[in-house]
């Protein structure tokens, strides 16, 4: 059986899943403590999205560059919004709160603010990533069918 997969999405998936799995140890330190749960649950769960797309990448149909954007997009939308939940707990970024639509973190300040609300806005670059890779398939989907298609042609034409 030959089973394809892009290794640098299994790595990163390996990679976010240890550091999920490490979130929690800086508990007792952390200002608030259901932003290191939320950011182990999160490395967790992506590391499963990084996984899917690891497996999926070598079937997609599309342009070089398209796949290049796609890939960045998810590189970046997953880290960020790992990074950005690790800073609301570590740093207390709204402390028993989370963001609320596009508002600023409640009870943050400054630096810490902003930074946490552009890592998770920026997680928002997922949906661009998926939707290429939905393209990607039905794309892959239709050169199939078109590629039967001929071959069912040339069958028909070489019978006659």
């Amino acid at each position: 059986m030959n089973f394809q997969y892009d290794k640098r999405f299994l790595i990163s998936g390996l990679i976010m899943f240890v550091f999920g799995l490490l979130a929690p140890i800086y508990s007792p330190y952390a200002l608030a403590k259901i932003g290191l749960l939320q950011a182990h649950l999160i490395g967790a769960v992506q590391a499963l999205v990084f996984f899917a797309f690891a497996w999926m990448w070598p079937q997609l149909s599309l342009p070089k560059f398209t796949k290049s954007i796609a890939t960045v997009s998810l590189y970046l939308s997953l880290w960020a919004n790992w990074v950005g939940t690790l800073f609301v707990g570590i740093f207390g970024a709204g402390r028993e709160q989370y963001i609320v639509n596009q508002d600023l973190v409640p009870g943050a300040k400054g630096f810490w603010n902003q930074a946490t609300l552009l890592l998770i806005n920026l997680s928002q670059l997922a949906v661009l990533a998926v939707v290429l890779a939905i393209i990607g398939f039905l794309g892959w989907a239709w050169t199939e069918k078109k590629s039967e298609q001929r071959i069912s042609s040339l069958h028909y034409c070489l019978s006659l």
